[in-house]
């Protein structure tokens, strides 16, 4: 199943003839069957109302009942509907993620219920998580933990007030992660901010993996002009073995070169609006405030505490929607959902925003369920669709485990 949720917008069902990607084709030429939902986003309007908003992103209620939709009419359908693979990237990533972690969920039937869904089950078997865009109750602290007040190079220059709030943003973050109780699959060590930092390092190794992947991949005159290019030269060394990024700080300043978003860049923060407080907010097309964590640092902020108490009420009125949004509630909790069998997960390194959203989400279903877990960075990619572009390598994967 290919869907094109970004931006947290509609997705029209694409045409096989006029989509932009080629992985239907590639699918279709595998020996696949092929289903393009469509779903409602934050700009579907139904005679003057935002019908694709209210207390959560109606998304993914309608890319359940797609795949109940399936199931339902599985004797008229030349696949196997126990063997179904759902893709996206960015918030579509999100609502891949969201697809592999709360099948059957209970959650949300009143919504299936409301718009006649079928009466079958909405698990996957295979979720496709591309750069996934969510975790949107920590998404803006995960931001500013990554692009922080003290790792990009120029940012806040004369503006202390906002530097406070990343920094507080930023340590926020790793309280959160903390909370997430993360291991290393391999050694078990607990990853994290209790004690010394094992989180950071933890990252720089799978980017460390992801770029001598790249790297080696290449011929030596390719992989030695590559390490030739002074912009390249500070975020990474490189033996005749592997690559090794041993700063966090030059990976930034690598990654992005500039600061990509603002202050509260998912969560808008005051006068810039994002696409999220569009699918947060009202049927009437006004904005919403979902991040309760962020609120309550600008309250508690001697600059932002008015903002911070506005932000707040807000918030609070979108909690249920957050909630429902948010994959980390359905993974490891008591929620009772049926988490998918195989996830496949891809995250880009250059100008790639989501990349500790990324790591949270990898290890908290490598930790906390049976699931095989397909998963690593790739160091050339931006915030795309990876398992698109590099098609060899995921078709088999797939073909691996429907056989």
């Amino acid at each position: 199943m290919y869907q094109e949720t970004g931006g947290m917008g509609e997705a029209a069902a694409p045409e096989v003839d006029k989509v932009h990607h080629n992985i239907i084709g590639r699918a279709l030429s595998e020996g696949y069957v092929v289903a393009c939902p469509g779903a409602r986003g934050r700009e579907t309007v139904v005679d003057d109302v935002y019908v694709g908003r209210g207390d959560l992103p109606m998304s993914i209620i309608d890319l359940k009942a797609a795949v109940r939709w399936l199931r339902h009419h599985k004797d008229e359908i030349p696949a196997d509907t126990e063997k179904i693979f759902f893709d996206g990237m960015s918030s579509g990533g999100g609502m891949a993620a969201l697809m592999g972690a709360t099948g059957n969920s209970p959650k949300y039937e009143p919504y299936l219920e409301e718009i006649g869904a079928a009466k079958e089950r909405d698990d996957v078997f295979c979720t496709i998580v591309n750069s996934p865009i969510t975790d949107f109750a920590h998404i803006d602290l995960a931001y500013e933990w990554l692009f922080s007040a003290d790792r990009v190079n120029g940012l806040y220059d004369g503006n202390l007030k906002d530097a406070t709030v990343s920094r507080s943003m930023a340590k926020a973050f790793e309280e959160y992660v903390n909370r997430l109780h993360l291991k290393d699959p391999e050694s078990g060590e607990p990853i994290g901010f209790t004690g010394a930092d094992t989180y950071s390092p933890y990252l720089l190794k799978k980017l460390s993996e992801a770029a001598t992947k790249y790297l080696f991949e290449m011929t030596e005159e390719e992989r030695q002009a590559w390490l030739a290019d002074p912009f390249n030269q500070p975020v990474l060394t490189c033996d005749g073995a592997k690559a090794v990024v041993t700063d966090l700080k030059a990976y930034v300043n690598w990654n992005t070169g500039r600061w990509m978003k603002y202050l509260g860049c998912y969560d808008g923060f005051f006068t810039k609006p994002s696409r999220e407080n569009e699918a947060f907010g009202g049927q009437d097309g006004s904005l919403g405030h979902f991040s309760l964590a962020m609120g309550e640092i600008l309250a508690e902020s001697a600059d932002y505490a008015k903002e911070g108490e506005e932000w707040l009420l807000a918030a609070r009125e979108n909690a249920k929607g957050e909630y429902l949004v948010n994959p980390m509630n359905f993974i490891g909790t008591d929620e009772v959902s049926t988490v998918a069998p195989h996830w496949y997960m891809r995250c880009g390194c250059h100008h790639e925003t989501t990349g500790n959203i990324f790591l949270n989400l990898a290890l908290k279903v490598i930790n906390c369920t049976d699931a095989e877990v397909n998963w690593r960075y790739s160091w050339p990619m931006r915030h795309t669709g990876i398992s698109d572009i590099e098609q060899d390598e995921a078709f088999e994967y797939f073909n691996r485990i429907c056989k």
